[in-house]
């Protein structure tokens, strides 16, 4: 009896659990790998989105901007009204625009100046609080902060346009 035990083959119970709790261990470290690794990825592509929302809006308000005709500031030189070329009321008697933020978009006038798929669709928006446009002798100044939505990561971009059509008002 003693030689039929020494010639059986296989795992004693302490081999096999050892063996177990060895692949458990390796499978939580793979596990926490991967979970930092998709983290890393989706702040990544956050941190790029909110970069390419900020540089859209940069472009379509350069645009606007650019081409401005009478341009209304306020003492300290911050922007109350213009004339767009693209985005005056359907009201004659109101051919202004006014630059502002709602519900974290940028809006001129009543149209908003860029689609929601910019914003990825309530995503990333843009901070009231952080949006400021100036303008001094044709000169235009623009701070604007882009962030998730609910806080979170946030981009800030400044920049300054020269007026082709400046011509300030009283």
């Amino acid at each position: 009896m003693t030689r039929k035990w020494k010639d059986s083959r296989g795992l004693t119970l302490v081999e096999t659990l050892c063996a177990v709790a060895i692949l458990v261990l390796l499978g939580l470290l793979v596990n926490t790998g991967l979970n930092l690794a998709m983290r890393g990825y989706r702040e990544l592509t956050a941190q790029s989105e909110l970069e390419l929302l900020g540089s859209t809006l940069t472009s379509a308000l350069a645009d606007e901007l650019r081409y401005a005709r009478e341009v209304e500031t306020e003492a300290d030189g911050r922007v109350t009204r213009f004339h767009s070329h693209r985005y005056n009321y359907p009201d004659p008697d109101r051919a202004y625009t006014e630059l502002k933020v709602e519900n974290g978009k940028l809006y001129a006038g009543i149209y908003q100046m860029v689609p929601d798929g910019a914003y990825n669709h309530g995503a990333y928006e843009l901070r009231p609080g952080a949006f400021r446009v100036t303008c001094a002798d044709g000169l235009f100044r623009v701070s604007l902060t882009v962030q998730q939505a609910g806080g979170g990561l946030s981009r800030t971009v400044e920049f300054t346009v020269r007026c082709l059509n400046y011509k300030p008002t009283t």
